[in-house]
């Protein structure tokens, strides 16, 4: 059994490995990097005392999270002040932070613990999904990089319908600590048998699996709009007339009558300006479907909307807002950092959680912005037909990752929601998606253009969709509760 004894080495390997994990992802996509980076991560840890395992883990984490959501500078340095001190310690603080997350893992993933029973790849697998989960969900969450979404595309696409991200997760991990358990045993001969056989089972669960949606006859006739404005202009309202000008010479291409226009297409409050709206719904004898900022009066309150506009006007107000981009948590402890920031609209109101669904042609319009996306929860399908619309401006993060790991995040919607989704991005990436989630066609980063896509809704609801992650969480949780009587047992 190969042990690396030069500690400084391992460190290295460590980093590299980390880095690897987020060249799993978009752009990159080389899927298989991601059971690499996991095994030697899991190998290693296996061979550490707990003390030296929880630090490994910890510098694994701020490798994949330094070398995977860095881009997060671009936005805090060039749209929030320009200061690089406060700007570097946010990122560096924010990557910290995240990083915590895989300190457990380093906790029980050592040699104190025999790390080559046969059973470990189901502990492993369980604990590395429930700390995703919480990283998810504490604190507004952070579901970015989890390991099922690097999988889009491949032979696991069959079970987000059914079982969601992170049962994509829970495989792949599984599957890499029984690469590391099959090198630390010397129960080689039973490993391979019982290590078959679950590879059967995967390969049932893969293969065999009914249709959960069906298709309308009817298509809707969409037009997509990418402007490409870039967030100095955007957000100058001197640039207003220049901005409108541009989506007019857009809309002079042929288009179809429904039009789809980025988040906060005009960066004006909306009843400021209906009067644009109206013209161009009239002159152009088209339907819109565009961000807006959303002022409600009777509330007093500012919210970051999806405006349908046709004979009827009609709003859906963001729910999980961006902290610090579009709200400070706890005023009075972060203020400051928001006054630093000074980003620009980032004191906007929660829509409600449950709000009425958006209806087009008697089609359900599943609508979310921007970062809302990567939240499944916030997607309420039912027995009509339906869309899901993403708006989005992710000029925020520059000629990063980011737009490409926020576009993959959405095909694992689509994927577990069997339904077509509609991407307008501001300068990128807007795509249509269907309920596969293969993308049909797309506008690059950073170019300007438009997309006129025919897209069929699908009704039907998917396992997933209905179950939620209650029954992976179940299973997790009974799977620790007889690890840990196990042990209690016999020690």
């Amino acid at each position: 059994m190969l042990v690396i004894k030069n500690k400084y080495l391992e460190f290295i390997i460590i980093i590299l490995t980390g880095a690897l994990y987020t060249f799993s992802f978009a752009p990159i996509d080389f899927k298989i990097g991601i059971f690499i980076s996991l095994i030697l991560f899991l190998y290693i840890l296996s061979n550490s005392s707990k003390k030296a395992s929880i630090f490994k883990s910890f510098l694994y984490g701020v490798a994949v999270f330094a070398s995977g959501v860095s881009w997060i500078f671009n936005s805090i340095y060039y749209h929030g002040g320009e200061d690089i001190f406060v700007s570097s310690i946010i990122t560096f603080s924010f990557i910290l932070l995240l990083s915590i997350f895989f300190i457990p893992l380093g906790y029980f993933i050592n040699k104190e613990n025999d790390m080559s029973r046969s059973y470990m790849p189901v502990i492993v697998a369980s604990i590395w999904v429930l700390l995703e989960f919480i990283r998810s969900h504490i604190f507004t969450g952070f579901p970015w990089l989890l390991v099922g979404t690097s999988q889009t595309g491949t032979f696991f696409d069959s079970l987000y319908p059914i079982f969601g991200t992170y049962i994509i997760s829970f495989f792949v991990v599984m599957i890499s600590m029984m690469v590391t358990v099959f090198i630390l045993s010397k129960s080689k001969i039973f490993l391979s048998k019982l290590y078959f056989l679950f590879l059967i089972f995967l390969f049932i669960l893969i293969n065999f699996f009914p249709i959960y949606t069906t298709d309308s006859q009817k298509s809707i006739k969409m037009t997509v709009i990418q402007p490409n404005i870039h967030l100095g202009i955007k957000f100058d309202e001197r640039e207003l007339k220049s901005i409108k000008r541009k989506y007019l010479q857009i809309l002079d291409n042929k288009i179809h009558s429904l039009i789809v226009l980025p988040e906060t297409a005009i960066p004006e409050i909306y009843q400021l300006d209906k009067t644009f709206y109206e013209k161009l719904r009239i002159n152009k004898n088209i339907n819109i479907i565009a961000g807006v900022f959303n002022y409600n009066h009777q509330v007093d309150e500012v919210y970051n909307s999806i405006l349908v506009l046709n004979d009827n006007e009609t709003f859906y107000n963001k729910r999980h807002l961006v902290p610090f981009g579009e709200y400070t948590p706890f005023e009075s402890i972060f203020g400051i950092i928001g006054k630093v920031l000074n980003i620009p609209m980032s004191n906007l109101g929660s829509g409600d959680i449950n709000q009425k669904d958006i209806k087009y042609e008697n089609v359900t319009l599943h609508t979310l912005i921007c970062y809302e996306i990567a939240y499944p929860y916030l997607i309420k399908t039912n027995d009509d037909y339906g869309v899901i619309i993403n708006v989005s401006n992710d000029a925020w993060f520059g000629d990063s990752f980011a737009p490409h790991q926020h576009l993959q995040i959405a095909q694992t919607r689509a994927l577990e929601s069997s339904r077509p989704i509609i991407r307008a991005a501001n300068t990128g990436i807007s795509a249509v998606i269907d309920k596969n989630g293969n993308i049909l066609d797309q506008i690059q980063l950073n170019d300007e253009g438009y997309i006129n896509a025919e897209i069929y809704p699908s009704r039907g609801i998917t396992p997933y969709m209905y179950f939620g992650d209650y029954p992976l969480l179940m299973i997790i949780f009974s799977i620790m509760l007889l690890y840990w009587k196990y042990n209690k047992k016999y020690g």
